[in-house]
């Protein structure tokens, strides 16, 4: 045979390996079995916050019970209200050793600023915990039911308190009074304790706050809850009705879930899901939900995206309403 031909019958025989490589970057991950190489996890905000502590246990979870056969590096990424880091994550489009945990920011930053990203650029694998929100009242309100609220609201004036100006609890108040028809004065907080104190004065009627800000004087027996702002009752309050179920037809919670970049296989995104279902089945993580007052109802995959374009799109329409974007 002469060179050419041997040279020419290489080439064809590379050709078909060459080619599969250009489809499917990934194929090789497949073949080696994934996961080969070490992972990425970045946390968007500094140590200590909720995000951080969310990362970690995940972490810590997959290190402990070897649900991830090799190395996890951690790193803290803050800055921009979570748009420095997760703008890290999303550059990495096709990387499937990388990680990044999700929050309210992951939606609300992007509406707000000129991030380069949202939550599109990325890839959907779970949300394993729902940070939603309580309406509550003093335990000598009149007020016993979100009925009763409503009903009250339709005649009078009424106050509803939250922290900050444009975060989620004014979304919750304004899909509240636009499901059940009624108009409310809005006062912003500049902390927990702030809105913890309006209440307790008498200065307004109720208080959209997150569960862990008001268990205490729930349990103290000082706070009465309403209603509850997921879709379903949370695992952790169980005896507290959802919005929904009592007529309206609302649900709101911020996200807390995990993420990968975009472009990654379809197979590495499954794989994630079924290790991160392990994760949340450990005592480790029912102890993080009920440290933290966070509900376990999850969600995976592509329904995970699903979740993330509705609670997106509240945001927006309700931050818009207000003025907060234009």
């Amino acid at each position: 045979m002469s060179l050419f031909k041997q040279s020419l019958l290489k080439k064809v025989m590379v050709l078909p390996i060459t080619a599969a490589l250009l489809v499917s970057p990934f194929s090789v991950a497949k073949d080696l079995n994934y996961p080969t190489k070490n992972l990425k996890y970045t946390i968007a905000f500094g140590p200590g916050g909720g995000n951080d502590l969310m990362s970690r246990t995940v972490v810590e979870i997959l290190k402990k019970y070897k649900f991830y056969k090799k190395n996890i590096r951690v790193d803290n990424l803050a800055g921009g209200s979570g748009a420095v880091g997760f703008n890290y994550v999303a550059q990495q489009a096709g990387n499937p050793y990388h990680l990044t945990s999700t929050s309210g920011n992951f939606l609300g930053t992007p509406l707000v600023s000129n991030t380069g990203w949202t939550y599109q650029d990325f890839t959907p694998i779970g949300l394993l915990a729902q940070d939603a929100m309580f309406i509550v009242v003093r335990a000598d309100s009149q007020f016993a039911s979100a009925k009763e609220f409503v009903e009250y609201a339709k005649n009078n004036r009424i106050t509803i308190g939250g922290t900050g100006a444009a975060g989620p609890e004014r979304v919750v108040a304004s899909l509240f009074a636009e499901a059940a028809g009624f108009n409310y004065d809005y006062v912003p907080s500049q902390d927990s304790g702030g809105l913890i104190t309006s209440l307790t004065s008498k200065s307004i009627d109720a208080i959209i706050a997150n569960p862990s800000e008001v268990s205490g004087q729930i349990a103290a027996g000082n706070f009465r809850p309403l209603a509850y702002s997921e879709a379903q009752r949370s695992t952790i309050y169980k005896d507290v009705p959802t919005f929904k179920e009592q007529g309206y037809n609302f649900a709101f919670s911020l996200p807390r879930g995990v993420v990968m970049p975009s472009n990654v296989d379809k197979d590495i995104q499954q794989w994630w899901v079924e290790t991160l279902k392990k994760v949340v089945n450990t005592p480790e993580w029912k102890d993080y939900l009920e440290t933290n007052s966070l509900s376990g109802n999850t969600i995976w995959g592509d329904d995970f995206s699903d979740n993330l374009a509705a609670t997106n799109a509240d945001f927006k329409r309700i931050l818009t309403q207000i003025g907060a974007i234009k």
